[in-house]
């Protein structure tokens, strides 16, 4: 076989790892990481310029997402994600993953995606409370 023709990577470290870029995308392997724990996560984040796509390979994958009609972070959601299904959150969505320790994900958004063009919001402990609720 020729090598020159495909390349084939895998991670198996914490956080997220970008694999493919070309043109205005990446294609990235995330796992696990401590801001991602239930028992440590505080933060929203949104991406003004693109979306983001998550297809959940192993384990366990929650999605968070703020659905108050000001952008508030007020009704944020828990959505189990389920394996194999491809979940894409808008531009201007707040959202953020829990993870499990053996989570894999496929993760899929433009290259120049950077806090240049995102936003991120701490949350209080009022609302990390009710989230823990739902999860």
């Amino acid at each position: 076989m020729n090598q020159n023709k495909i390349s084939s990577e895998s991670f198996e470290g914490e956080g997220l790892k970008r694999i493919v870029e070309s043109g205005t995308w990446f294609v990235g392997i995330k796992n696990w990481k401590p801001a991602n724990d239930a028992a440590q996560f505080d933060v929203m984040e949104r991406h003004m310029e693109t979306d983001e796509v998550f297809v959940l390979l192993e384990g366990g994958c929650t999605l968070l997402v703020d659905h108050s009609e000001n952008d508030s972070c007020s009704d944020i959601r828990c959505i189990a994600m389920e394996k194999n299904r491809v979940y894409c959150i808008h531009p201007g969505v707040w959202h953020n993953t829990i993870t499990s320790r053996d989570a894999k994900l496929i993760l899929m958004e433009n290259r120049n995606t950077s806090m240049d063009n995102s936003e991120v919001q701490t949350l209080g402990e009022k609302e990390i409370a009710e989230i823990r609720k739902q999860l």
